[in-house]
């Protein structure tokens, strides 16, 4: 499945991009997040719940960045497995400095998943993944309205 889109943050960009890179604003942007921790510049791990229509289980994963150039881009790769299934994902992610405190964010990436999770068919899943990257970002907005560096 291919997902892409873009956000605009009330943000500077560099604010934005530390904030891209903190375990705790990412778990608090991942709905289901039990914990992430980061393991190294460039990994984290975490487990988190996940329900998909009838389907749902926890996951334990690894998230990887890499080709970073701060503040503008990376790719993220994501791998998790559970007992209802895996998934893999890899994404690109773009930040555009748009001035007057805002940036705009452009992803693109592509997700495979499988075992049961999958059962539940592609357009759940897209629906759902949709849901959760909309719901991600907006919490990661809200997050840096209320911080004190933004």
């Amino acid at each position: 499945m291919k997902i892409s889109g873009e956000y605009v943050f009330d943000s500077s960009r560099d604010v934005l991009w530390q904030a891209l890179r903190d375990p705790e604003v990412l778990a608090s942007a991942m709905p289901g997040t039990q914990k992430l921790e980061k393991i190294s510049e460039t990994e984290y791990q975490g487990e988190m719940k996940v329900r998909i229509g009838p389907v749902g289980g926890s996951f334990s994963g690894k998230i990887t960045v890499s080709d970073e150039v701060p503040p503008e881009r990376y790719t993220m790769t994501v791998e998790g497995q559970g007992k209802t299934g895996f998934l893999k994902g890899v994404g690109q992610i773009e930040l555009e400095d748009l001035g007057d405190g805002k940036t705009r964010m452009v992803y693109t990436g592509e997700v495979q998943i499988g075992g049961k999770v999958a059962s539940v068919g592609q357009r759940l899943f897209d629906t759902v993944s949709k849901n959760i990257i909309r719901q991600g970002l907006d919490k990661i907005n809200e997050s840096l309205k209320t911080s004190p560096s933004s």
